[in-house]
């Protein structure tokens, strides 16, 4: 009993081992969510916007206050002083220890500050708008890929059923030749048509791979790997208006709404350095002691003094004119960047619209072209076997009902591409749809 016990073990032990090595299936939303979790460009883009966000508090302390301290302890002779100290200073060196601490406060700079933080907010938020410019573009590669690798799969299955096809009239070709029934002609085209077909085969072979590599890629991994996908997209109808697409288009295309986001940043950032030609309102205060000191020197032990600073730039030499004329003129050249990008934007929504409607019009199409081109080769067939076309005739029809094959394989692939493309343009929110599941 024992040892039949061992037997059954070991008799289901390679099914198990060949369940363990079959790959998952992988989804389109899993595939997505992979790539949002690895892809190196969508993890830089987050970086930068928490960097973006740092960049608002390092402007906003500004309007805190600002408390430094102070140690020194110099050495002098009697009677030191410098002559060149290069600036209106005490030119005198007081043998002494002192240490103390200084606290600065921004009372007013008429909002310079204030639109600078603005603007700091501004960016931050074309930050985002440019991370999730990121997220998109690569949940539209990762869809692309997906669906080219289910479309190089299909590709593969008809190169394999035509090279079997082939194979088999070739064998009954033989059989007939050496029956005396086919002429040798017969024979040689029948080997042509195999050497096609296994040609085909290669060259979707190679194809399939180079898909799966663009997929890995695309989900973020450094090496190309193989993965089994579950094919179960839905062919739905495409849009019928083309006026809604356009109109959710220009308000929701990611990329549209980073210039947007920039464009409000560049002009609240024109508008501060205008502000920076106003003067600067400041309350200073200074407390500190010194605990070191010659018994000559008249220095207090103790010292506190305290007032208020306005600073005014009368003249910097053109600097503070020409960092609002170029703010100013960055603003300009980013709010003409968005009238181009929103032509080239109705442009391509009417362009892939169209395709959109023509790719899934071409499905039925195919699907049509298929039908017939089977049943010309079945006709073909018979009439060859009965001697009433020949074997030109024969593979003519082998080849028109491949490619129908094929093209019916492309059709329903490359409609689902166009409709990912066209969800892009519109700015259709997977992204924050992955997000919340």
């Amino acid at each position: 009993m024992k040892h039949l016990m061992i037997l059954a073990i070991f008799c289901l032990l390679p099914s198990v081992t060949r369940a363990e090595e079959t790959p998952p299936i992988l989804s389109l939303e899993e595939a997505q969510k992979i790539a949002l979790q690895h892809y190196p460009q969508i993890l830089a883009a987050e970086a930068t916007s928490k960097a973006a966000g740092e960049e608002v508090d390092v402007t906003r302390s500004n309007y805190l206050p600002q408390i430094t301290g102070n140690a020194v302890r110099a050495f002098a002779g009697q009677g030191t002083r410098i002559s060149a100290p290069g600036g209106l200073n005490n030119p005198s060196v007081i043998d002494r220890g002192s240490a103390g601490v200084g606290v600065s406060q921004l009372i007013t700079d008429f909002g310079h500050t204030s639109d600078l933080i603005a603007s700091s907010k501004l960016e931050l938020q074309a930050q985002k708008e440019r991370s999730n410019l990121t997220h998109e573009t690569v949940l539209l590669d990762v869809t692309r890929a997906y669906f080219n690798v289910l479309r190089a799969e299909s590709v593969l299955r008809v190169a394999q059923a035509t090279l079997k096809t082939r194979k088999t009239l070739l064998d009954q070709i033989a059989s007939l030749r050496d029956a005396k029934m086919k002429s040798d002609l017969d024979l040689s085209i029948a080997k042509q048509v195999v050497g096609e077909a296994n040609l085909l085969l290669l060259k979707a072979k190679s194809g399939v791979d180079d898909a799966q590599a663009t997929l890995a890629e695309a989900m973020g991994y450094s090496e190309p790997k193989h993965f089994v996908l579950a094919d179960n997209a839905k062919v739905t109808p495409p849009p019928a208006d083309v006026d809604t697409l356009t109109q959710q288009a220009l308000d929701h295309n990611p990329e549209l709404a980073t210039l947007k986001a920039e464009h409000d940043a560049a002009r609240k950032r024109a508008d501060a350095e205008t502000e920076a030609q106003y003067p600067t309102v400041s309350a200073l205060g200074y407390a500190g002691s010194t605990p070191i000191s010659e018994d000559d020197q008249p220095i207090s032990s103790h010292s506190l003094a305290g007032g208020i600073n306005v600073s005014i730039p009368f003249y910097t030499g053109g600097r503070l004119s020409a960092q609002e004329h170029e703010a100013a003129f960055k603003a300009d050249a980013i709010e003409q960047d968005m009238i181009t990008l929103k032509n080239q934007l109705l442009r391509d929504i009417r362009i892939v619209f169209g395709n959109t409607q023509t790719a899934y019009q071409n499905i039925e199409v195919t699907q049509a072209l298929a039908k017939n081109a089977a049943e010309a080769l079945d006709l073909t067939q018979e009439r060859y076997k009965i001697g009433k076309s020949s074997i030109v005739d024969l593979s003519q029809a082998q080849l028109a009902e491949t490619s129908a094959k094929i093209e019916g394989a492309n059709a329903a692939y490359e409609y689902l591409i166009q409709r990912a493309l066209l969800d892009y343009k519109i700015g259709n929110t997977t992204h924050s749809q992955l997000a919340a599941e």
